[in-house]
């Protein structure tokens, strides 16, 4: 929680205010394309031309870790902590996993500045899960046109906008969508707003999706336009991905009320060391951010990046909170976690052998957020 001598209006709670109130920046952009550093070594992302995630330079690059007669697929686990105010109903945030073509997960967060317009901000994000999950399993509405598929459909940035296009409740989210692409032994993502990901090889970051924002505490997001917002980003906004991944790479997806209250150094320690350890460390990395976000002196990302926007305490409180140490003064600065619905999932990547080829519908959830109340 931010620390409570900071007055409402000093930070941007732009992810909470009125829908009515929001404004977006409606600037059409070519999405970034995103790739790690080739298998032989480590390094963060770094944005390259759209031609290097081609399907030869992904194969070429994989099939240096994946054995003969394997593919990769997503072990994953997941916990969920909502707000302690939202408990009732579930809290904002929503997520689905599942095994099909190797495993596809994905996270979205409810705006909840939509409770002042008496609508419950997770049926807009649960809504938008359930479809994107849809979409690429060839289910529910999306049966028919599945019907013509030939094997395994790779595309969230695809099913990002067949869920966008197709939620039509009053609401608003953020979304990320990650998809095992078990053809190249590759992790392809599509996200747009402050939820995110990072990938981990050999315990050191591969790479990790940025956080897309018109502006501090205000991200991007997906909302039904015209019925219920003004004006809505769009999936072609969305930052794409694409990573060679190998056998004990490890995924750690999340909502931003994980971003906002650990660092990675932290979340790196509570990784497992195997998959059978994936619901511990998802469990113990989501109870570290809850622990975080309650404490009213930790230097969370969440205020380090306030601060560096030029947003703090007003200058009465900063008298008011000064102390001496090391023999100097110091006024008081922002501190705080930020309190939140808390999504963790954690993936691990394993070798398994070749699967008989899926049809639409095949792939069924291993787990997902309660459905809308």
């Amino acid at each position: 929680m931010v620390s409570s001598g900071l007055p409402r209006a000093s930070v941007l709670h732009a992810q909470h205010r009125p829908p009515a109130m929001l404004s977006f920046l409606r600037l059409k952009r070519r999405s970034h394309q995103y790739a790690a550093s080739s298998p032989g070594s480590l390094g963060v992302g770094v944005e390259v031309p759209e031609q290097i995630a081609d399907s030869s330079t992904r194969s070429a690059s994989s099939a240096q870790a994946t054995p003969p007669g394997k593919v990769l697929q997503l072990r994953t686990a997941a916990s969920y902590l909502p707000h302690p105010e939202k408990v009732h109903y579930g809290g904002e945030d929503a997520y689905f996993v599942s095994d099909y073509g190797g495993g596809v997960i994905g996270v979205a967060d409810g705006v909840g500045g939509w409770q002042e317009s008496g609508v419950n901000p997770a049926d807009y994000s649960r809504t938008l899960m359930q479809l994107a999950r849809a979409y690429l399993e060839g289910t529910d509405i999306f049966a028919e046109v599945a019907s013509s598929r030939k094997g395994v459909i790779v595309d969230p940035r695809g099913a990002l906008d067949a869920a966008h296009m197709n939620t039509k409740v009053p609401g608003s989210a953020t979304a990320c969508i990650l998809q095992m692409d078990q053809a190249n032994g590759a992790l392809t993502a599509a996200n747009l707003g402050d939820s995110g990901f990072v990938v981990v090889r050999n315990g050191r970051e591969l790479i990790r999706s940025k956080p897309l924002q018109h502006y501090f505490d205000c991200p991007l997001q997906f909302g039904a336009f015209p019925e219920f917002v003004e004006a809505t980003d769009t999936a072609d906004m969305a930052d794409l991905y694409n990573i060679a991944l190998r056998p004990g790479d490890i995924i750690v997806a999340g909502t931003d009320g994980l971003w906002d209250n650990c660092y990675l150094t932290e979340i790196l320690t509570l990784l497992p060391k195997e998959a059978s350890g994936a619901q511990a460390a998802a469990d113990a990395i989501a109870a570290t951010a809850r622990k975080h976000a309650s404490d009213a002196e930790y230097a969370s990302p969440y205020t380090r990046e306030a601060l560096s926007q030029g947003l703090d305490l007003p200058w009465w409180d900063k008298l008011l909170g000064m102390s001496f140490k090391g023999g100097k003064l110091h006024l008081k600065q922002l501190t705080g976690g930020k309190m939140d619905d808390i999504t963790v999932l954690v993936s691990v990547v394993d070798a398994v052998d070749q699967p008989v080829a899926l049809g639409p519908g095949d792939g069924l959830a291993d787990s997902e957020s309660p459905d809308p109340q």
